[in-house]
């Protein structure tokens, strides 16, 4: 029997290809059950549930304990079925293909069963402690050395383990957000002239790459409010929420006005794509890890004029 620690439906936020190569360790120890030939993505079929797991309502094992096809899909003897039959069940009934469906995400339905916590993604920026102390692990996925709290370094100074253009984008990639390929480039002397003046008038750094070009940290604080004094330049940052939190967005009545300006755009990637594309504007309504306010214009005033 393989234990299991007892969960509850979590929200999404870790890739399922972390779930997918457990599911994959399972399956070379153990045998499938059913004459149905599982492909190694599958979850194990055949398992005894574990006492510490409860399955959620609607989800039943077999007379001996064990998992099954139906636990997870609601369809009987789904196991004695050809696979080609089960391709076609799959269409005819895609939204409940998982109980309970439709799931927006797959690991949505694994964390009924599965505790979510042991899966999560290291979120390097959460720098801190309970007590406020430096998770010094933190600091060495960017920095070779911690740097000194009490006295910030200077740029020249850090000894950073790629250069400050590339650093981001070991974790992160190179479009986030909406328009960051857009950003990623070298502004002209007057909005140069503009960050700087905003850097004294704000008392904060807005710091460009190597190159001159504006990066991820143009705009994004990479340190957890609070690890740098907020008297440093360095250290300001808008934060009204915490880095596990993240930001939060909220409905907004401009939601239409956006979707139809997008909408010639968006037919076309759904045509390339052979998928279906959402896209919706919501209100920035919590901030983190932004050096300037982005919900009130702030941050983005550091570089653009606007017409009144």
């Amino acid at each position: 029997m393989i234990a299991m620690p007892m969960g509850r439906r979590g929200r999404p936020g870790f890739e399922m290809r972390v779930m997918l190569l457990l599911m994959l360790m399972l399956m070379a120890c153990l045998p499938s059950a059913g004459a149905l030939e599982l492909s190694s993505r599958h979850h194990p079929v055949g398992v005894k549930v574990p006492s510490t797991m409860t399955l959620p309502q609607g989800m039943q094992a077999d007379d001996k304990g064990r998992l099954t096809c139906s636990t997870c899909h609601g369809i009987d003897k789904l196991e004695d079925r050809k696979r080609e039959d089960i391709e076609e069940i799959r269409r005819r009934h895609a939204d409940d293909f998982l109980r309970g469906g439709p799931w927006q995400k797959r690991d949505d339905f694994c964390f009924q069963c599965h505790d979510e916590k042991p899966y999560q993604r290291l979120n390097i920026h959460a720098q801190l402690d309970e007590r406020g102390k430096l998770r010094e692990e933190n600091c060495k996925y960017c920095h070779r050395e911690v740097p000194d709290r009490e006295h910030p370094p200077k740029r020249r100074e850090l000894k950073l383990r790629l250069p400050v253009d590339r650093i981001c984008l070991g974790c992160h990639l190179k479009t986030p957000h909406l328009n960051a390929l857009e950003h990623s480039r070298k502004p002209e002397e007057k909005m140069r002239q503009r960050i700087r003046e905003a850097e004294k008038t704000h008392k904060v750094i807005l710091p460009l790459g190597d190159h001159g070009q504006v990066t991820c940290v143009t705009c994004h604080s990479p340190h957890e409010k609070g690890v740098i004094d907020e008297g440093h330049p360095a250290g300001r940052q808008a934060a009204d929420r915490s880095v596990e939190e993240g930001p939060d967005y909220q409905p907004s009545r401009w939601s239409p006005v956006y979707q139809a300006d997008k909408e010639a755009r968006l037919m076309e990637l759904e045509r390339k794509s052979g998928e279906p594309v959402e896209l919706d504007y919501k209100r920035l309504a919590g901030e983190v890890l932004v050096r300037l306010p982005a919900a009130d214009g702030s941050l983005c005033r550091a570089c653009h004029q606007f017409n009144d």
